[in-house]
């Protein structure tokens, strides 16, 4: 799957050798990996049909951009899919990459059959709001996120 949306940038799913520039984009918005530990999580995402990872390459083939989203089907609501994860480098923000990456997951999110995607983004990230409300996101709730170490 490969989506040229223009001549500087490259949208494509992400493979186990971009393991070690997710990890490095992933630690540039505070979420540390190590490359093993992207391969890892890559190869489990590969094996679910439902959801994908994208990455973007600037035109020199360098992955300046991922995004991972899901197709779900619940009880309380028809498919919908979520954005999991968005980063781009901070040399390439501004750019237009982010949106390209956002773009390719609705295009993918419409093929899974979705009626709708949505993304959550902690409170104090303004500049990624504005980024999905100039993309036509609207502003929903603001959930309260509880979470329990299974350890």
């Amino acid at each position: 799957w490969r989506v040229s949306v223009r001549c500087m940038t490259t949208i494509r799913a992400a493979r186990t050798y971009d393991a070690q520039s997710i990890a490095e984009l992933g630690a540039e918005l505070g979420y540390p990996s190590t490359r093993q530990q992207i391969a890892t999580r890559l190869a489990g995402v590969e094996a679910e049909p439902s959801s994908r990872v994208l990455v973007a390459e600037d035109g020199e083939g360098r992955v300046v951009g991922w995004l991972h989203v899901a197709a779900r089907t619940q009880l309380t609501e028809d498919r919908c899919a979520e954005i999991l994860g968005l980063v781009v480098d901070a040399s390439a923000r501004g750019g237009g990459v982010g949106a390209d990456l956002l773009r390719a997951a609705e295009e993918w999110a419409r093929a899974e059959g979705c009626v709708r995607i949505r993304v959550r983004s902690r409170d104090t990230r303004e500049r990624a709001h504005r980024f999905y409300e100039r993309a036509g996101y609207e502003r929903n709730k603001v959930p309260l996120v509880l979470h329990k170490a299974l350890g």
